[in-house]
């Protein structure tokens, strides 16, 4: 077995490739041709929650199974520990032995930044260039760097509830991307000013309101994946085209749209697409360029089988990793 630690997939995994495999995996899910469960999620203690990930490929792939364990703590950061810990195990799809053993928390922080990437490729306005980022975590550089990865930016606000995090958050990104990127300290105006959102925070209330959005703003919107949780208010899902990962995680688990259905300001017919349907042509994306989109992820696990995929690849191409005997 190959074991792929954090700086083995940092040397294998760009942020561009790992989009377009996010796009491949998407389209082989759309065309049916792939298997992916329900994602088991078990309470852990007062905040926490144990998720079990599986997912299959279902038309003959090498490497093509694989399953993610993942923890995660939203108050981690005052215990002085990521909010997510995870380990990906990769297997051979057509006798399930066991081929990688891969650092989960950095697959996941990139593959669910690939992904937003994706769907600001396929629903964000072309001429696109300016972000809020609501977040100055491990999450919002993700996005950031895979945003970059598909759009060339010209100014990035960062809006963070700790101002010197969210500053010193700016000033790295700003270096690590070569655009402005500076802290902001009136959310509502960078909501207005912005091209593009993204809102990667553990906030369980609404950060980004219907009626600072303009038209033709697309926001990604990641950070909360359970159904009592939200970063958007009722009136943006209103006012804005959705899609989300799938129709299943997000029915179950998105408060950003279940929250707005109990409440009776939108129906189940106001949710699009799925991504997959976005990427395979079945339904289209952005219908106007005065439309806003929305994009909710709260992850899915064909994307780690995809980034596991890639990441295994390319390090046997590369003689990356350590082989080890179970």
């Amino acid at each position: 077995m190959l074991v792929l630690t954090r700086a083995d997939l940092e040397r294998v995994l760009a942020p561009l490739a790992v989009v377009d495999a996010m796009a491949t995996a998407f389209r082989r899910h759309g065309d049916g041709r792939s298997t992916v469960p329900p994602r088991l999620s078990t309470p852990v203690g007062r905040d926490g929650v144990l998720l079990s990930m599986p997912a299959a490929f279902s038309d003959g792939c090498e490497r093509g199974l694989g399953v993610k364990q993942v923890s995660v703590y939203p108050d981690n950061r005052a215990r002085g520990h990521p909010t997510l810990y995870a380990t990906y195990v990769l297997m051979d799809g057509a006798s399930g032995e066991p081929l990688a053993l891969l650092e989960g928390t950095y697959l996941t922080g990139l593959r669910t930044g690939a992904t937003s990437a994706l769907a600001a490729r396929l629903l964000a306005r072309a001429d696109a260039r300016r972000v809020a980022c609501f977040g100055a975590g491990v999450q919002a550089r993700f996005q950031l760097l895979c945003l970059a990865a598909v759009r060339s930016l010209e100014r990035v606000v960062v809006l963070g509830r700790d101002p010197r995090r969210a500053r010193a958050f700016a000033e790295s990104m700003s270096a690590t991307l070569g655009v402005p990127v500076e802290s902001g300290d009136d959310p509502r105006r960078a909501a207005r000013e912005a091209q593009l959102i993204v809102c990667a925070t553990t906030s369980p209330t609404p950060v980004v309101f219907g009626a600072d959005l303009g038209p033709g703003t697309h926001v990604d919107a990641v950070g909360a994946f359970r159904a009592t949780e939200r970063e958007l208010d009722g009136e943006a899902i209103r006012r804005a085209r959705v899609v989300v990962d799938t129709y299943a995680g997000a029915l179950e688990e998105a408060g950003d749209v279940l929250i707005p259905l109990g409440e009776g300001i939108i129906e189940r017919t106001h949710v699009a697409a799925e991504l997959a349907e976005i990427v395979t042509g079945r339904r289209p994306g952005r219908t106007s360029a005065e439309e806003i989109t929305v994009f909710k992820s709260v992850g899915f696990a064909l994307e780690d089988l995809a980034a596991a995929q890639l990441a295994y690849d390319r390090a046997r191409a590369q003689g990356i990793g350590k082989e080890v005997t179970l």
